[in-house]
Protein backbone atom coordinates (compact mmCIF):
# COMPACT_ATOMS: atom_id res chain seq x y z
CA UNK A 1 0.00 0.00 0.00
CA UNK A 2 2.86 2.25 0.94
CA UNK A 3 4.49 1.91 -2.61
CA UNK A 4 1.57 2.52 -4.45
CA UNK A 5 0.65 5.47 -2.40
CA UNK A 6 4.68 6.84 -2.94
CA UNK A 7 3.71 6.17 -7.11
CA UNK A 8 1.15 8.09 -7.07
CA UNK A 9 2.71 11.05 -5.20
CA UNK A 10 5.48 10.73 -7.90
CA UNK A 11 2.91 10.60 -10.39
CA UNK A 12 1.32 14.03 -8.73
CA UNK A 13 4.81 15.83 -8.55
CA UNK A 14 5.67 15.12 -12.56
CA UNK A 15 2.05 16.30 -12.95
CA UNK A 16 2.86 19.46 -11.21
CA UNK A 17 6.44 19.94 -12.73
CA UNK A 18 4.81 19.62 -16.80
CA UNK A 19 2.28 21.76 -15.50
CA UNK A 20 4.49 24.58 -13.80
CA UNK A 21 6.97 23.92 -17.19
CA UNK A 22 4.40 24.83 -19.54
CA UNK A 23 3.19 28.12 -17.60
CA UNK A 24 6.82 29.17 -17.64
CA UNK A 25 7.00 28.29 -21.07
CA UNK A 26 3.94 30.93 -21.93
CA UNK A 27 5.17 33.69 -19.83
CA UNK A 28 8.69 33.93 -21.03
CA UNK A 29 7.10 33.48 -24.91
CA UNK A 30 4.25 35.81 -25.06
CA UNK A 31 3.19 36.15 -28.59
CA UNK A 32 4.31 39.51 -30.10
CA UNK A 33 2.31 38.83 -33.48
CA UNK A 34 -1.03 40.71 -34.55
CA UNK A 35 -1.74 38.76 -37.54
CA UNK A 36 -5.28 38.31 -38.03
CA UNK A 37 -8.54 41.05 -38.32
CA UNK A 38 -10.09 39.77 -34.82
CA UNK A 39 -6.47 40.43 -33.17
CA UNK A 40 -5.87 44.04 -34.34
CA UNK A 41 -9.74 44.89 -33.70
CA UNK A 42 -8.84 43.62 -29.87
CA UNK A 43 -5.24 45.56 -29.45
CA UNK A 44 -6.32 48.74 -31.30
CA UNK A 45 -9.20 48.24 -28.40
CA UNK A 46 -6.41 49.23 -25.38
CA UNK A 47 -5.51 52.07 -27.26
CA UNK A 48 -8.84 53.81 -28.39
CA UNK A 49 -12.21 51.80 -27.25
CA UNK A 50 -14.99 52.16 -29.67
CA UNK A 51 -16.66 49.51 -31.18
CA UNK A 52 -17.98 51.61 -34.22
CA UNK A 53 -14.48 51.74 -35.41
CA UNK A 54 -14.59 48.02 -34.50
CA UNK A 55 -12.12 48.48 -31.66
CA UNK A 56 -12.67 45.83 -30.64
CA UNK A 57 -15.63 44.43 -32.68
CA UNK A 58 -19.37 43.84 -31.47
CA UNK A 59 -20.35 43.40 -28.55
CA UNK A 60 -17.18 44.78 -27.76
CA UNK A 61 -15.79 42.13 -24.72
CA UNK A 62 -15.33 44.67 -22.17
CA UNK A 63 -13.93 42.18 -19.45
CA UNK A 64 -11.68 41.06 -21.46
CA UNK A 65 -10.77 44.59 -22.49
CA UNK A 66 -10.37 45.44 -19.02
CA UNK A 67 -8.08 42.75 -18.01
CA UNK A 68 -5.93 43.78 -20.74
CA UNK A 69 -5.92 47.21 -19.34
CA UNK A 70 -4.76 45.96 -16.17
CA UNK A 71 -1.99 43.57 -17.20
CA UNK A 72 -0.95 46.10 -19.74
CA UNK A 73 1.73 48.02 -17.42
CA UNK A 74 3.45 44.26 -17.04
CA UNK A 75 4.10 44.29 -21.39
CA UNK A 76 5.42 46.25 -23.90
CA UNK A 77 2.72 46.21 -26.31
CA UNK A 78 -1.68 46.02 -25.92
CA UNK A 79 -1.02 42.62 -27.74
CA UNK A 80 1.28 41.14 -25.02
CA UNK A 81 -1.00 42.71 -22.50
CA UNK A 82 -4.03 40.70 -23.79
CA UNK A 83 -2.16 37.54 -24.39
CA UNK A 84 -0.68 37.99 -20.51
CA UNK A 85 -4.53 38.26 -19.37
CA UNK A 86 -5.13 35.20 -20.73
CA UNK A 87 -2.54 33.21 -19.74
CA UNK A 88 -2.93 33.82 -16.13
CA UNK A 89 -6.72 33.54 -16.17
CA UNK A 90 -6.50 30.28 -17.71
CA UNK A 91 -3.91 29.32 -15.57
CA UNK A 92 -6.44 29.71 -12.88
CA UNK A 93 -8.69 27.30 -14.59
CA UNK A 94 -6.89 24.43 -12.99
CA UNK A 95 -8.14 24.98 -9.48
CA UNK A 96 -11.90 24.59 -10.43
CA UNK A 97 -10.90 21.48 -13.20
CA UNK A 98 -9.98 20.17 -10.11
CA UNK A 99 -12.39 21.01 -7.81
CA UNK A 100 -15.31 19.57 -10.73
CA UNK A 101 -13.62 16.75 -10.92
CA UNK A 102 -12.94 15.77 -7.45
CA UNK A 103 -16.88 15.34 -7.63
CA UNK A 104 -16.67 12.25 -9.60
CA UNK A 105 -13.16 10.90 -9.09
CA UNK A 106 -10.73 10.92 -6.32
CA UNK A 107 -8.56 13.54 -5.40
CA UNK A 108 -5.26 12.35 -6.95
CA UNK A 109 -7.16 11.40 -9.96
CA UNK A 110 -8.87 15.29 -10.34
CA UNK A 111 -5.65 16.58 -10.64
CA UNK A 112 -4.25 14.20 -13.06
CA UNK A 113 -7.67 15.64 -15.54
CA UNK A 114 -6.75 19.29 -14.36
CA UNK A 115 -2.88 18.22 -15.33
CA UNK A 116 -4.44 17.26 -18.94
CA UNK A 117 -6.54 20.22 -19.27
CA UNK A 118 -4.39 22.46 -18.34
CA UNK A 119 -1.42 20.91 -20.67
CA UNK A 120 -3.66 20.44 -24.22
CA UNK A 121 -2.07 22.03 -27.04
CA UNK A 122 -4.18 23.53 -29.13
CA UNK A 123 -5.92 25.68 -26.37
CA UNK A 124 -2.72 27.07 -25.07
CA UNK A 125 -1.94 28.37 -29.12
CA UNK A 126 -5.31 30.29 -28.28
CA UNK A 127 -4.61 31.46 -24.86
CA UNK A 128 -1.35 32.59 -26.56
CA UNK A 129 -3.02 35.04 -28.83
CA UNK A 130 -4.56 38.43 -28.20
CA UNK A 131 -8.41 37.24 -28.40
CA UNK A 132 -10.74 36.92 -25.83
CA UNK A 133 -11.21 32.77 -26.26
CA UNK A 134 -8.47 31.99 -23.58
CA UNK A 135 -9.98 34.17 -20.94
CA UNK A 136 -13.32 32.70 -21.90
CA UNK A 137 -11.94 28.90 -21.57
CA UNK A 138 -11.05 30.34 -17.98
CA UNK A 139 -14.27 31.81 -17.36
CA UNK A 140 -15.94 29.16 -18.19
CA UNK A 141 -14.47 26.68 -15.91
CA UNK A 142 -15.39 28.88 -12.91
CA UNK A 143 -19.11 29.27 -14.36
CA UNK A 144 -18.67 25.45 -14.78
CA UNK A 145 -17.90 24.92 -11.12
CA UNK A 146 -19.89 27.24 -9.84
CA UNK A 147 -23.10 25.64 -10.96
CA UNK A 148 -22.11 22.32 -9.58
CA UNK A 149 -21.25 24.01 -6.00
CA UNK A 150 -24.96 25.26 -6.68
CA UNK A 151 -26.36 22.22 -7.11
CA UNK A 152 -24.83 20.72 -3.70
CA UNK A 153 -25.48 23.46 -1.39
CA UNK A 154 -29.40 24.77 -0.78
CA UNK A 155 -31.02 27.41 -2.34
CA UNK A 156 -29.10 31.35 -1.40
CA UNK A 157 -26.39 32.91 -1.73
CA UNK A 158 -24.82 30.72 -3.35
CA UNK A 159 -27.07 31.07 -6.53
CA UNK A 160 -25.78 34.32 -6.76
CA UNK A 161 -22.45 33.20 -8.11
CA UNK A 162 -23.24 31.56 -11.51
CA UNK A 163 -25.67 34.00 -12.30
CA UNK A 164 -22.43 36.50 -11.97
CA UNK A 165 -20.12 34.46 -13.69
CA UNK A 166 -22.26 33.68 -16.53
CA UNK A 167 -22.32 37.64 -16.84
CA UNK A 168 -18.47 37.48 -16.78
CA UNK A 169 -18.36 34.90 -19.30
CA UNK A 170 -20.71 36.70 -21.73
CA UNK A 171 -19.21 39.91 -21.23
CA UNK A 172 -15.67 37.78 -22.57
CA UNK A 173 -16.69 36.23 -25.16
CA UNK A 174 -20.87 36.35 -26.40
CA UNK A 175 -20.81 33.17 -28.14
CA UNK A 176 -20.70 31.47 -25.03
CA UNK A 177 -24.25 32.39 -24.64
CA UNK A 178 -25.28 28.38 -25.19
CA UNK A 179 -23.73 27.49 -21.71
CA UNK A 180 -26.50 29.38 -19.90
CA UNK A 181 -28.49 26.08 -20.27
CA UNK A 182 -26.27 25.32 -17.03
CA UNK A 183 -28.73 28.02 -15.27
CA UNK A 184 -31.64 26.03 -16.27
CA UNK A 185 -29.91 22.93 -15.23
CA UNK A 186 -29.70 24.26 -11.69
CA UNK A 187 -32.92 26.20 -12.12
CA UNK A 188 -34.35 22.80 -12.62
CA UNK A 189 -32.83 20.90 -9.68
CA UNK A 190 -33.84 23.18 -7.46
CA UNK A 191 -37.44 23.61 -8.42
CA UNK A 192 -37.12 19.88 -8.44
CA UNK A 193 -36.30 19.31 -5.17
CA UNK A 194 -38.52 22.57 -3.98
CA UNK A 195 -36.17 23.79 -2.75
CA UNK A 196 -37.21 27.17 -4.85
CA UNK A 197 -41.11 28.05 -5.67
CA UNK A 198 -42.34 29.72 -8.67
CA UNK A 199 -41.56 33.39 -7.07
CA UNK A 200 -37.83 32.16 -6.68
CA UNK A 201 -37.63 30.86 -9.96
CA UNK A 202 -38.59 34.67 -11.02
CA UNK A 203 -36.29 36.33 -8.82
CA UNK A 204 -33.23 34.46 -10.17
CA UNK A 205 -34.06 35.03 -13.38
CA UNK A 206 -34.09 39.01 -13.04
CA UNK A 207 -30.99 38.53 -10.85
CA UNK A 208 -29.18 37.00 -13.96
CA UNK A 209 -30.63 39.36 -16.10
CA UNK A 210 -29.74 41.94 -14.10
CA UNK A 211 -26.28 40.80 -13.83
CA UNK A 212 -26.23 41.16 -17.39
CA UNK A 213 -27.16 44.86 -17.73
CA UNK A 214 -23.69 45.10 -15.79
CA UNK A 215 -21.76 44.97 -18.79
CA UNK A 216 -24.63 45.57 -21.38
CA UNK A 217 -25.51 48.52 -19.74
CA UNK A 218 -22.20 50.32 -19.93
CA UNK A 219 -21.88 49.65 -23.52
CA UNK A 220 -25.11 51.26 -24.14
CA UNK A 221 -23.75 54.55 -22.58
CA UNK A 222 -20.69 54.37 -23.96
CA UNK A 223 -22.50 53.96 -27.88
CA UNK A 224 -24.95 57.04 -27.18
CA UNK A 225 -27.88 54.90 -26.17
CA UNK A 226 -30.11 52.17 -26.78
CA UNK A 227 -30.84 52.72 -30.26
CA UNK A 228 -27.33 53.19 -31.48
CA UNK A 229 -26.35 49.95 -29.32
CA UNK A 230 -29.55 47.99 -31.77
CA UNK A 231 -28.19 48.75 -34.29
CA UNK A 232 -24.38 47.80 -33.99
CA UNK A 233 -26.00 44.51 -32.93
CA UNK A 234 -28.05 43.67 -36.06
CA UNK A 235 -25.11 44.97 -38.34
CA UNK A 236 -22.90 42.70 -36.84
CA UNK A 237 -25.07 39.98 -36.46
CA UNK A 238 -26.53 40.16 -39.89
CA UNK A 239 -22.99 39.63 -41.22
CA UNK A 240 -22.48 37.13 -39.35
CA UNK A 241 -24.94 34.92 -39.90
CA UNK A 242 -25.76 35.56 -43.67
CA UNK A 243 -22.35 36.87 -45.26
CA UNK A 244 -19.30 36.63 -44.00
CA UNK A 245 -19.43 34.69 -40.76
CA UNK A 246 -18.90 31.12 -41.45
CA UNK A 247 -22.16 30.28 -40.44
CA UNK A 248 -24.39 27.55 -42.18
CA UNK A 249 -26.71 30.43 -43.33
CA UNK A 250 -23.26 31.40 -44.91
CA UNK A 251 -21.37 28.75 -46.57
CA UNK A 252 -21.98 26.03 -49.37
CA UNK A 253 -21.24 23.34 -47.70
CA UNK A 254 -24.10 20.06 -46.86
CA UNK A 255 -24.96 19.22 -44.02
CA UNK A 256 -22.44 15.94 -43.89
CA UNK A 257 -19.52 17.36 -45.07
CA UNK A 258 -20.03 20.09 -41.98
CA UNK A 259 -20.69 18.10 -39.30
CA UNK A 260 -17.50 15.62 -40.92
CA UNK A 261 -15.18 18.29 -40.46
CA UNK A 262 -16.96 20.04 -37.17
CA UNK A 263 -16.32 16.66 -35.32
CA UNK A 264 -13.18 14.70 -37.13
CA UNK A 265 -11.15 18.05 -37.98
CA UNK A 266 -12.13 20.65 -35.61
CA UNK A 267 -13.07 18.85 -32.52
CA UNK A 268 -10.50 15.71 -33.01
CA UNK A 269 -7.49 16.19 -34.97
CA UNK A 270 -7.38 19.95 -33.93
CA UNK A 271 -8.86 20.62 -30.25
CA UNK A 272 -7.58 17.33 -28.52
CA UNK A 273 -5.20 15.97 -30.93
CA UNK A 274 -3.50 19.52 -31.46
CA UNK A 275 -2.51 17.75 -35.23
CA UNK A 276 -0.02 15.61 -33.20
CA UNK A 277 0.14 12.18 -34.45
CA UNK A 278 1.86 11.26 -30.74
CA UNK A 279 -1.11 13.01 -28.96
CA UNK A 280 -3.67 11.47 -31.14
CA UNK A 281 -2.28 8.17 -30.54
CA UNK A 282 -2.17 8.32 -26.98
CA UNK A 283 -5.95 9.49 -26.79
CA UNK A 284 -6.89 6.70 -28.84
CA UNK A 285 -5.05 4.54 -26.30
CA UNK A 286 -7.06 6.13 -24.24
CA UNK A 287 -9.97 5.66 -25.64
CA UNK A 288 -9.37 1.72 -26.54
CA UNK A 289 -9.08 1.50 -22.33
CA UNK A 290 -12.35 2.92 -22.24
CA UNK A 291 -13.94 -0.20 -23.62
CA UNK A 292 -12.00 -2.77 -22.04
CA UNK A 293 -13.78 -5.11 -19.14
CA UNK A 294 -14.38 -2.56 -15.90
CA UNK A 295 -16.46 -2.41 -12.68
CA UNK A 296 -19.33 -0.81 -13.34
CA UNK A 297 -19.29 2.88 -14.22
CA UNK A 298 -22.12 4.89 -12.82
CA UNK A 299 -20.40 8.49 -13.93
CA UNK A 300 -23.26 9.33 -16.06
CA UNK A 301 -25.75 9.45 -13.09
CA UNK A 302 -23.36 12.47 -11.19
CA UNK A 303 -24.86 15.62 -11.45
CA UNK A 304 -21.72 17.14 -12.27
CA UNK A 305 -21.13 15.06 -15.47
CA UNK A 306 -24.67 15.24 -16.41
CA UNK A 307 -24.39 19.05 -16.43
CA UNK A 308 -21.02 19.14 -18.32
CA UNK A 309 -22.38 17.03 -21.09
CA UNK A 310 -26.10 18.98 -21.42
CA UNK A 311 -23.81 22.39 -21.24
CA UNK A 312 -21.53 20.09 -24.14
CA UNK A 313 -24.65 19.41 -25.99
CA UNK A 314 -25.86 23.33 -26.40
CA UNK A 315 -22.86 24.82 -27.48
CA UNK A 316 -22.11 21.56 -29.94
CA UNK A 317 -25.40 23.02 -31.86
CA UNK A 318 -24.44 26.62 -31.53
CA UNK A 319 -21.34 26.12 -33.01
CA UNK A 320 -22.20 23.08 -35.79
CA UNK A 321 -24.63 25.60 -37.08
CA UNK A 322 -23.85 29.48 -35.79
CA UNK A 323 -19.85 29.53 -36.04
CA UNK A 324 -17.70 29.64 -38.77
CA UNK A 325 -16.41 25.78 -39.24
CA UNK A 326 -13.41 27.39 -41.01
CA UNK A 327 -12.08 28.16 -37.19
CA UNK A 328 -11.31 25.46 -35.32
CA UNK A 329 -10.74 27.73 -32.44
CA UNK A 330 -14.98 28.17 -31.55
CA UNK A 331 -14.95 24.03 -30.71
CA UNK A 332 -12.49 24.70 -27.71
CA UNK A 333 -14.92 24.40 -24.79
CA UNK A 334 -16.37 21.36 -26.59
CA UNK A 335 -13.09 19.89 -26.83
CA UNK A 336 -11.80 20.60 -23.26
CA UNK A 337 -15.58 19.37 -22.19
CA UNK A 338 -15.18 15.86 -23.97
CA UNK A 339 -11.72 15.02 -22.23
CA UNK A 340 -13.06 16.23 -19.05
CA UNK A 341 -16.05 13.68 -19.43
CA UNK A 342 -13.98 11.18 -21.14
CA UNK A 343 -10.93 10.81 -18.34
CA UNK A 344 -13.67 10.94 -15.62
CA UNK A 345 -15.24 7.76 -17.38
CA UNK A 346 -11.83 6.28 -17.55
CA UNK A 347 -10.92 6.73 -14.14
CA UNK A 348 -14.26 5.57 -12.57
CA UNK A 349 -13.28 2.27 -14.92
CA UNK A 350 -9.68 2.10 -14.93
CA UNK A 351 -8.88 2.88 -11.37
CA UNK A 352 -4.75 1.45 -11.17
CA UNK A 353 -1.81 2.65 -11.01
CA UNK A 354 -1.04 2.04 -14.52
CA UNK A 355 -4.18 4.10 -15.90
CA UNK A 356 -2.21 6.66 -13.86
CA UNK A 357 0.75 6.13 -15.39
CA UNK A 358 -0.67 6.32 -18.99
CA UNK A 359 -2.68 9.82 -18.48
CA UNK A 360 0.69 10.98 -16.71
CA UNK A 361 2.24 10.13 -20.29
CA UNK A 362 -0.51 11.86 -21.84
CA UNK A 363 0.44 15.04 -19.69
CA UNK A 364 4.14 14.55 -20.52
CA UNK A 365 3.75 14.80 -24.47
CA UNK A 366 1.48 17.67 -23.85
CA UNK A 367 3.37 19.74 -21.74
CA UNK A 368 6.49 19.10 -23.77
CA UNK A 369 4.31 19.83 -27.22
CA UNK A 370 3.10 22.53 -25.80
CA UNK A 371 5.89 24.44 -24.41
CA UNK A 372 7.67 23.64 -28.17
CA UNK A 373 4.61 25.10 -30.17
CA UNK A 374 4.23 28.28 -27.81
CA UNK A 375 7.92 29.37 -28.01
CA UNK A 376 7.56 28.84 -32.12
CA UNK A 377 4.83 30.56 -32.01
CA UNK A 378 6.62 33.74 -30.29
CA UNK A 379 9.27 33.45 -32.13
CA UNK A 380 8.27 32.78 -36.05
CA UNK A 381 6.83 35.57 -37.83
CA UNK A 382 3.24 35.07 -39.79
CA UNK A 383 2.68 35.17 -43.14
CA UNK A 384 0.86 38.43 -43.21
CA UNK A 385 4.01 39.29 -41.63
CA UNK A 386 6.42 38.24 -44.05
CA UNK A 387 3.88 39.43 -46.87
CA UNK A 388 4.05 43.15 -45.41
CA UNK A 389 7.77 43.28 -44.64
CA UNK A 390 8.40 41.65 -48.62
CA UNK A 391 6.72 44.42 -50.06
CA UNK A 392 8.30 47.07 -47.83
CA UNK A 393 11.72 46.39 -49.23
CA UNK A 394 9.83 46.37 -53.00
CA UNK A 395 11.48 49.47 -54.56
CA UNK A 396 8.99 50.00 -57.27
CA UNK A 397 5.68 52.28 -57.21
CA UNK A 398 2.59 49.73 -56.59
CA UNK A 399 -0.71 49.05 -55.05
CA UNK A 400 -1.73 45.90 -53.42
CA UNK A 401 -5.23 44.55 -53.29
CA UNK A 402 -6.01 42.24 -50.48
CA UNK A 403 -9.07 40.74 -48.48
CA UNK A 404 -8.94 40.89 -44.73
CA UNK A 405 -4.79 41.15 -44.80
CA UNK A 406 -4.94 44.59 -44.96
CA UNK A 407 -6.53 45.49 -41.56
CA UNK A 408 -3.48 44.18 -40.49
CA UNK A 409 -1.17 45.65 -42.72
CA UNK A 410 -2.93 49.07 -41.28
CA UNK A 411 -2.05 48.26 -37.84
CA UNK A 412 1.88 47.91 -38.39
CA UNK A 413 1.36 50.90 -40.26
CA UNK A 414 3.02 49.76 -43.39
CA UNK A 415 3.68 52.82 -45.92
CA UNK A 416 2.74 51.47 -48.97
CA UNK A 417 -0.87 51.49 -50.49
CA UNK A 418 -2.94 48.61 -50.17
CA UNK A 419 -6.78 48.21 -50.57
CA UNK A 420 -9.23 45.62 -49.77
CA UNK A 421 -11.67 44.44 -52.58
CA UNK A 422 -14.12 41.94 -52.47
CA UNK A 423 -15.93 42.31 -56.08
CA UNK A 424 -14.24 41.61 -59.46
CA UNK A 425 -15.39 44.56 -60.99
CA UNK A 426 -14.83 47.15 -58.90
CA UNK A 427 -11.63 45.72 -59.00
CA UNK A 428 -10.91 46.47 -62.62
CA UNK A 429 -12.43 49.92 -62.07
CA UNK A 430 -9.90 50.38 -59.27
CA UNK A 431 -6.62 49.17 -60.47
CA UNK A 432 -7.12 51.17 -64.00
CA UNK A 433 -6.54 54.43 -61.35
CA UNK A 434 -2.92 53.31 -61.13
CA UNK A 435 -1.35 53.08 -64.90
CA UNK A 436 2.43 52.82 -65.03
CA UNK A 437 2.47 51.09 -61.27
CA UNK A 438 2.51 47.36 -60.42
CA UNK A 439 -0.70 46.05 -59.26
CA UNK A 440 -0.46 43.21 -56.59
CA UNK A 441 -2.89 40.76 -55.39
CA UNK A 442 -3.09 38.12 -52.92
CA UNK A 443 -4.57 34.63 -53.43
CA UNK A 444 -7.67 35.64 -51.22
CA UNK A 445 -8.44 38.11 -53.79
CA UNK A 446 -8.13 35.90 -56.93
CA UNK A 447 -9.78 33.15 -55.14
CA UNK A 448 -13.18 35.34 -54.73
CA UNK A 449 -12.76 36.64 -57.67
CA UNK A 450 -12.61 32.83 -59.15
CA UNK A 451 -15.71 32.16 -57.11
CA UNK A 452 -17.40 35.25 -58.66
CA UNK A 453 -17.31 33.75 -62.61
CA UNK A 454 -13.83 35.83 -63.42
CA UNK A 455 -11.31 34.19 -65.54
CA UNK A 456 -7.99 35.42 -64.49
CA UNK A 457 -5.58 32.50 -64.89
CA UNK A 458 -3.65 34.57 -67.73
CA UNK A 459 -4.01 37.58 -65.91
CA UNK A 460 -2.03 36.77 -63.17
CA UNK A 461 1.43 35.94 -62.60
CA UNK A 462 3.22 34.19 -59.27
CA UNK A 463 5.25 36.29 -57.33
CA UNK A 464 6.31 34.37 -54.06
CA UNK A 465 4.52 32.44 -51.05
CA UNK A 466 4.39 33.31 -47.75
CA UNK A 467 3.77 30.11 -45.41
CA UNK A 468 3.40 30.20 -41.59
CA UNK A 469 2.35 27.03 -39.34
CA UNK A 470 -0.99 25.93 -40.02
CA UNK A 471 -2.61 25.26 -36.94
CA UNK A 472 -1.31 28.90 -35.70
CA UNK A 473 -3.94 30.76 -38.72
CA UNK A 474 -5.74 27.99 -40.39
CA UNK A 475 -7.27 30.39 -42.70
CA UNK A 476 -3.66 32.45 -43.40
CA UNK A 477 -1.20 30.41 -42.80
CA UNK A 478 0.05 30.51 -46.57
CA UNK A 479 -0.39 33.62 -48.71
CA UNK A 480 0.06 33.86 -51.89
CA UNK A 481 1.50 36.86 -53.82
CA UNK A 482 0.42 37.63 -57.36
CA UNK A 483 0.97 40.34 -60.03
CA UNK A 484 -1.88 41.63 -62.12
CA UNK A 485 -1.55 41.74 -65.99
CA UNK A 486 -4.21 43.99 -67.35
Amino acid sequence: MTSEKSKRAIIIGVSSIAVLYVFASQLMSLNPFVSSWDMVDFSLALDRYDIRAMQPHFPGYPYFILGGMLTGILTETPNQALVLFNVLVYASAILPVYLLASKIISRPHAFLVAAVIYTASYPLIIVNQPMSEGAALAAFWWYFWSIAASVDRPAGKWMLLPLFLFSVLLGIRLSYIPMGVGLIFLLYKKWNHKQIDALGLVKYVLIAGLSQMIWLGALIVTEGGIMNFFDLAFGFTGGHFQEWGGTTASNDLSIIARVKTFLFTNILWWGIFSRTTVLMVLYIVIGIFLFLPAANDKSYKNSTFLLGAFMMGAYGLWALFAQNIDKPRHILPLALILIFLVLAVFFQRKNTIYSSLLILLLIIAQAIVSSNIVKKQASEEPAVYQLAHFLEQQQEEFVLYTWEETRVLQYLKMPYPHKRVYTYNVFLHDQGLYKGKTIYLTDSVAEGFRSQGADISKKIEKVKVFDSYKIFDPVYHEIILYKWTP
